[in-house]
């Protein structure tokens, strides 16, 4: 890592993953789209202590297994009034993303040998199309933890089986525990097919290993599905038939639209695995063609082409697409991009220095500057102009988050001013702390900015509303994750009426586009409005209580 002593790479390796790992993960509030409705139903888990049907609005939630819910729900239970209940629920990201480098740093060092290690979990905080992601309280972080345990495994597999096989189903384990089949199958057709295109994986510990991972899975595999049976059928066909089978097959519509360009096209994984896996997908190719000719004799680059080529086969031929699906892609692709860490030539390593400074001095120079012109320019028609477009932001300072982005950039700088710039293994470091001190900036100098758009804070105020009702509350287009954060924030569960249209309720929550005419979403008799409250610009949410006299209706009962 450098010029620095074994002790110094140490203590700034974990500033590093620090860095990298607590901002965006504690201090701020759940954001949409998948975290909204995750901190619903771990509110739901942490009050009730029911581990084995999760619940969303008052209602059963199947889509997901309940690991990173009992998980986050187990650090609310513990931690809640010491740290606050969001950062508290967001522990499990903590926990699980541990999980990952460490595994990640196992699979890496079996492959490559000793002193190389690191070089995967670097490539894994660098990597662009997680970082964003790598801080939710989403099911998605424990699914990668469980894909990095599992190929630690596998990389231990041909030399110590028992390891190797325990890493690997408990691995597996998770990843089921995490999203359902798609992990397993994922890993499992991985697995199997290892012996059966490669000779070097056909040996007596190999399969020893597998053996012992189906022993280590089962717990994983059993415990929960046959506690859910037994509390009801109906919800285990709904959790396994529709949301697992159902969704990958198309037969269930569910989700929301495709992010980031990707549609239900065939192979568009394929074309997105490039900028997704940014920095290691440029270097698993170096790797993969400077040693070209021994990919047959070398374990790391079968296991991570074979892994790689199983998923971007299974998910290019799923009819549900989108950009969390690709998450897993990530482990193979560090571990292959940490082989060719050491393939970068002294040339090369030079460039990469000269342009990770420039690039990323300029990304903190612009960062720095858009925090500055809020306070400076609040007169100004740029400032006006910019005030339309988050209308809910207002510039505050805060000492606190400003210290701690004054020191990390002061860092930064004093850490690329004693690179040396032609070891190739600072490549992958620079890269990482580059986009680490990025996303730094923006979780503690642009966090009021972004808060104002990606949380739902604001629905709290529905509550003074709401305190006195006695009876049910009927609700008309109001999404998952908007039901998650109506519960966690206004205490508020409804009946939803595209589940129950019959419903006969005296209370109406709906939500709609600030640009739908006002009323087109109501039935029945006259409503009054009591609240309203937009957010982002584009979501309007309203509450509504009927109006009994011109209804000649009596009160519904709770």
């Amino acid at each position: 890592m450098g010029s620095f002593s074994a002790a110094t790479n140490r203590i700034l390796f974990s500033l590093l993953v620090a860095a990298w790992l607590l901002p965006g993960t504690v201090t701020r509030t759940p954001w949409k789209a998948d975290e909204a409705y995750t901190f619903g139903v771990v509110q739901y888990m942490a009050e009730t202590g029911d581990w084995v049907v999760p619940h969303l609005g008052g209602e059963p939630f199947m889509q997901k297994p309940p690991v990173m819910y009992i998980t986050a729900a187990m650090g609310g239970k513990l931690l809640g009034g010491l740290l606050g209940k969001e950062t508290a629920y967001r522990l499990a990201v903590v926990l699980f993303q541990i999980i990952s480098l460490i595994s990640l740093g196992i699979g890496a060092r079996e492959l490559l040998g000793p002193g190389r290690g690191w070089f995967a979990p670097v490539l894994f905080m660098g990597c662009m199309g997680f970082m964003h992601l790598s801080h939710m309280l989403i099911p998605d972080v424990s699914l990668v933890s469980g894909f990095a345990v599992a190929f630690a495994g596998i990389a231990l597999s041909l030399r110590r089986a028992i390891v190797g096989g325990m890493l690997l189903g408990t691995g597996m384990g998770i990843a089921f525990l995490s999203k359902g089949l798609i992990g397993p199958g994922f890993i499992g057709l991985t697995v199997l097919l290892l012996p059966v295109c490669f000779a070097n994986w056909r040996t007596r510990p190999y399969c020893l290993s597998l053996g012992v991972a189906g022993l280590a899975l089962l717990p994983w595999a059993l415990i929960w599905p046959l506690a859910l049976y037994q509390r009801s059928p109906e919800l285990f066909n709904q959790w396994f038939l529709d949301n697992n089978l159902g969704r990958f097959l198309g037969a269930e519509r569910v989700g929301r639209p495709n992010q980031i360009g990707m549609n239900n096209a065939r192979y568009n994984f394929l074309l997105a695995l490039p900028g997704f896996t940014w920095p290691a997908f440029p270097f698993a190719c170096l790797a993969l063609w400077k040693d070209r000719r021994e990919v047959g004799r070398q374990p790391g680059a079968q296991l991570g082409l074979l892994s790689m080529a199983v998923m971007l086969a299974v998910l290019s031929v799923s009819r549900n697409s989108r950009p969390l699906y690709a998450l897993p892609m990530l482990v193979p692709a560090c571990l292959l991009g940490a082989a060719g860490v050491l393939r970068v030539t002294p040339q090369w390593t030079a460039k990469w220095y000269a342009g990770s400074a420039v690039g990323f001095g300029l990304m903190v120079i612009a960062l720095w500057t858009a925090w500055f012109f809020p306070f400076v320019g609040a007169n100004a028609g740029a400032w006006v102009r910019f005030h339309k477009l988050v209308p809910e932001f207002q510039p505050v300072f805060q000492l606190g988050p400003f210290l701690v982005a004054f020191a990390a950039t002061a860092g930064w700088v004093w850490w690329m001013w004693r690179q040396p710039r032609e070891d190739n293994r600072t490549v992958p470091l620079n890269w990482c702390a580059g986009t680490t001190l990025g996303y730094l900036l923006c979780m503690t100098l642009l966090l009021p900015l972004a808060e104002s758009d990606m949380s739902y804070q604001h629905l709290a105020t529905v509550r003074r509303q709401t305190e006195g009702i006695r009876g049910c509350v009927m609700s008309r287009g109001v999404g998952e994750p908007q039901r998650g954060m109506f519960e966690y924030y206004g205490g508020l569960r409804t009946t939803r009426l595209e589940v129950q249209p019959d419903a006969k309720c005296d209370w109406l929550v709906t939500q709609t586009d600030v640009l739908a005419p006002e009323g087109r979403e109501l039935i029945g008799p006259p409503w009054i409005p009591i609240w309203e409250s937009v957010h982002s610009r584009k979501e309007l949410f309203r509450l509504y209580r009927r109006n009994l006299r011109s209804a000649g209706a009596a009160p519904s009962q709770p």
